[in-house]
């Protein structure tokens, strides 16, 4: 489903931040939090709209939201200005009654700091931390007056530019890696009544529990494996493979990786499946294997990710042969 509210303007910019190529309008991407309040009501004036601080907080105070302001002061059929007054509205709305909260607004405030976080820009983790517990706060309220929860979380990710159930999941598998398993665990334990993706919270629960329960962990993880044995998700099998790398479980690695070979699609998929194995052979210092999934990525660096690739590829031939070799290792 498409994104709504301000959410449409942040993910154009994520996109054109990622492909400078896109034919975009200057309006679309400005950071408006960088334009003086003077200058936002100047445009609004141009466009029709001639408001002062007074005026702006009686009409907003009879509205719910800026998206429900946009329409009530917008009277014209031109769509373009009416997304540009939107914006400015929108961010008079959050600096002018920072008291009023609406879900786009929050939302908004929530891409922000995963964009700050995602660059290495957020000085604290608090305010990110604070956002995703009032964020579950909400979806508990809509829990316990009946509501789905899973559709409710889907309808608050529309106002949203990232993913979050992907932004969530990576947040809690990061925090696991800095040592901090308590609030990971808060993270998996809030959230999951309301993801979709249960298998991939499966795997945060095994990482989770592998710290003081390994064997009961490593159960889980061959419960997870066949899981997925039945509802194949080729990333969440590299994901496994990954983890499995340090942890020297050569059946477990050698169930994900036979699993996740036939799944592999494009060039991206096979080079992403060699590094891997690649690290794993280095680990248990098999020389020769090591060397020869090495070159062979080496060999395939200049072929286009994007590519779909055969599955008479001789490269992916010579991967199975040496991958089979592995069964010898004990």
């Amino acid at each position: 489903m498409e994104a709504r509210g301000r959410a449409l303007f942040n993910l154009l910019l994520m996109n054109w931040q990622e492909n400078p190529s896109l034919d975009v309008e200057p309006w679309q991407i400005e950071d408006y939090r960088d334009v003086p309040l003077e200058e936002l009501f100047s445009r609004l004036d141009k466009l029709g709209i001639p408001l002062n601080d007074e005026q702006f907080t009686l009409y907003a105070e009879k509205c719910g939201s800026p998206e429900e302001l946009a329409e009530t002061l917008w009277v014209r059929g031109d769509f373009q200005k009416f997304d540009r007054a939107y914006l400015l509205l929108f961010e008079l709305w959050r600096r002018l009654l920072p008291e009023k909260q609406s879900l786009s607004i929050f939302c908004d405030e929530l891409d922000v700091l995963i964009d700050q976080y995602d660059l290495g820009t957020l000085e604290e983790e608090e305010p990110l931390q604070n956002a995703l517990s009032d964020l579950q706060k909400v979806l508990d309220e809509h829990a316990d007056q009946g509501e789905g929860g899973t559709q409710v979380f889907r309808e608050i990710s529309l106002f949203c530019a990232h993913d979050l159930e992907s932004f969530i999941y990576d947040y809690a598998s990061e925090q696991i890696d800095e040592g901090e398993g308590i609030y990971a665990s808060e993270l998996v334990d809030g959230y999951a009544p309301y993801i979709r993706n249960q298998t991939w919270f499966t795997f945060l629960r095994i990482r989770l529990l592998d710290e003081s329960s390994p064997d009961d962990a490593k159960e889980m993880l061959v419960g997870l494996l066949e899981h997925l044995r039945e509802e194949p998700d080729f990333e969440l099998l590299l994901e496994i493979a990954r983890y499995l790398v340090n942890q020297g479980a050569i059946v477990h690695f050698r169930q994900a990786i036979h699993q996740a070979r036939d799944w592999i699609r494009t060039e991206q998929d096979f080079q992403e499946l060699l590094a891997i194995s690649c690290e794993f052979y280095r680990l248990l210092d098999r020389e020769e294997e090591t060397h020869a999934m090495a070159d062979m990525l080496k060999q395939r660096q200049g072929n286009t990710l994007e590519k779909a690739i055969s599955v008479n590829d001789k490269g992916l031939q010579e991967y199975y042969q040496l991958f089979e070799g592995l069964k010898d290792t004990q």
